[in-house]
């Protein structure tokens, strides 16, 4: 972790914007999530499933920590959003093909599972008009929902790891964060969506 990760300042912001755009999307498909069908196969499995699924989007100390991440609707507007879009589209599918490259059996299944993960929350996040309302329903397959929740699950993990072993790269983190100033949204955002696939 500290080889391939903390020792990178770059590549511990982009863990956190990654937490950040996925959280961001388990939060906006809550009302989907909250009603999808959790089918196991053994009912008291599929209700405790349900339970956890309302806890998650619904703890009170994740909104009250992380009411709203971003405005994704930013994301698309101004003159370079379509651009954007279609780039970040151009490199996710690169990406979905690399993992094809992958030997290693293992790797290849847990890089594929994340993969499709980010394109759901993708998939989430790219269905918002002008005014930042849903233009639709997300309709989620039952693996996008299984990938979405694990990759949530190993970010999480990476973030807390990060803040338990990695004090000195938070601090770093964080100074630079509060010394910089901010930049205007159009590069601020393409910067953003950039560094999305810089962790793949």
């Amino acid at each position: 972790m500290y080889d391939r990760v903390l020792r990178y300042p770059d590549r511990v912001r982009n863990l956190y914007f990654t937490f950040l755009f996925v959280l961001r999307a388990m939060t906006k498909a809550a009302d989907y999530l909250e009603q999808a069908e959790y089918d196991t196969g053994n009912n008291t499995e599929d209700l405790k499933t349900q339970s956890l699924v309302r806890q998650l989007l619904y703890n009170p100390k994740l909104q009250a920590a992380c009411p709203l991440p971003f405005d994704e609707a930013k994301l698309w507007q101004g003159q370079s959003g379509p651009e954007l879009k279609q780039q970040i589209q151009k490199q996710f599918r690169n990406i979905s093909a690399l993992m094809d490259c992958v030997s290693c059996e293992k790797c290849r299944l847990w890089g594929k599972l994340q993969v499709l993960g980010l394109g759901t929350a993708l998939k989430i996040l790219f269905s918002v008009d002008g005014q930042n309302q849903p233009s639709e329903s997300p309709q989620l397959q039952r693996n996008e929902v299984i990938a979405l929740v694990n990759l949530l699950n190993r970010l999480s993990e990476s973030v807390k790891y990060v803040s338990e072993q990695g004090p000195s790269i938070e601090k770093i983190m964080s100074k630079q964060i509060s010394d910089s100033s901010e930049p205007k949204h159009g590069s601020t955002w393409k910067r953003a969506g950039e560094s999305l696939f810089q962790l793949w």
